[in-house]
């Protein structure tokens, strides 16, 4: 089971962000340090530019079953009044 307490807080509220959609303009620090943790993924998206070159662009998402537990996480935490 994922650990969501004891993420730092910029960990937090990055993983936050990106659990809710919005995977652009993190600080790459923070990013990579998710990576490690396994919380969030890298998808390559390949983009053709309308100059004709194509570029693999970087996406960031949450793993399904990680996304399940924050939910169940963020549940017993209102649940709990914290």
């Amino acid at each position: 089971m994922a650990n969501f307490r004891n993420l730092p807080a910029t960990q937090a509220a990055v993983f936050e962000e990106i659990a809710t959609g919005n995977d652009r303009g993190h600080n790459y620090s923070t990013i990579k340090a998710l990576l490690r943790k396994e919380l969030i993924q890298c998808l390559r998206v390949p983009t053709l530019m309308p100059s004709g070159i194509r570029v693999d662009i970087s996406c960031y998402q949450v793993p399904l079953d990680i996304h399940i537990e924050w939910c169940v996480w963020c549940a017993e935490q209102w649940s709990e009044g914290k």
